[in-house]
């Protein structure tokens, strides 16, 4: 099987179990879990379950310069934002509506590179960002009367997807080549004493019902540890343009759980609003894909 095969597998995968999160999650918040607290201890159980697989499997790949472990960190506190934003958001959202704002990302990652010039931007990656904040605005109902979303969700939400954005950039650009287990261990233990720090200030606590232990060590193991893996793995063989096409099944697959598990209910025009977005999201990064082929033969 040729790799960018296993490339899309591990793709799709990563996708699927990533879509588990906000189920997962907001099933916890429903519960009366605070969002800091099951973004701590599903951080607790994923360095415990990545430290035990390392130490097992091959101690020796934790051994790493300083420069390097600091941009394991820095990846850390990216994802630690990321989540924490995200559950947060579900605080006052529903799980489609805070996944499908986190699913902008590809949008701050399309404004990243056309600042920076690192890529090259043309008219069509504009014209699918503008797409994508229809799509959400429609979702989001923005254009009736009264809008009937919490703002301070939304802005969380928000948050989310700028913080993920982050991640995939500075993994592309950065940690490609590394060992998945090991960037994952190392963020993840970053992400645990920031989120840590986060709990103490914040005065929360870390006290939390026992039955919602087994649910976050669920969300650390099958969302956590294995989608992250196959997402670093799908990276090295695929790029993170071509991850983020094929992780366009991710919404639609949060929407069909959310209806099913939590009883959640979109409009149909609501639906065509995240009909648009992955429409964009996939045009998108096929018109990358296609610029970086057009460079090639030029050259």
């Amino acid at each position: 099987m040729k790799q960018h095969t296993y490339g899309y597998l591990y793709a799709l995968l990563a996708s699927f179990l990533y879509a588990l999160v906000a189920i997962i999650s907001k099933h916890l918040i429903l519960g009366g879990t605070h969002p800091f607290q099951i973004t701590f201890y599903q951080y607790v159980f994923t360095v415990l379950i990545l430290a035990a697989w390392i130490l097992i499997r091959n101690p020796s790949s934790l051994r790493h310069g300083a420069r390097q472990i600091r941009s394991f960190a820095l990846l850390g506190v990216g994802g630690a934002c990321t989540n924490l934003c995200l559950y947060s958001s579900l605080q006052h959202l529903d799980a489609g509506v805070g996944s499908m704002l986190l699913f902008l990302h590809p949008i701050f990652i399309t404004v990243f590179f056309a600042v920076t010039r690192l890529k090259p931007i043309r008219w069509i990656n504009y014209f699918c960002v503008l797409i994508a904040v229809c799509g959400a605005a429609i979702v989001l109902d923005v254009f009736s009367d009264t809008l009937s979303f919490s703002a301070v969700g939304v802005a969380f939400g928000v948050l989310s997807a700028v913080a993920y954005a982050f991640y995939n950039i500075f993994a592309d650009l950065k940690l490609k080549a590394e060992e998945p287990n090991v960037i994952n261990f190392y963020a993840c233990t970053m992400a645990l004493f920031f989120t840590m720090g986060v709990l103490l200030i914040n005065g929360v606590g870390f006290s939390v019902e026992p039955a919602a232990l087994p649910p976050i060590f669920f969300l650390a193991a099958f969302a956590g540890v294995i989608p992250a893996y196959c997402f670093f793995k799908a990276l090295q063989y695929i790029g993170s343009e071509k991850v983020s096409v094929v992780s366009s099944a991710e919404l639609p697959l949060t929407l069909i759980m959310a209806f099913t598990v939590l009883k959640e209910h979109m409009k149909p025009f609501q639906l065509f609003g995240v009909l648009l977005i992955v429409a964009a999201t996939v045009l998108l990064h096929r018109s990358e894909g296609a610029g970086e082929k057009e460079e090639i033969d030029a050259d």
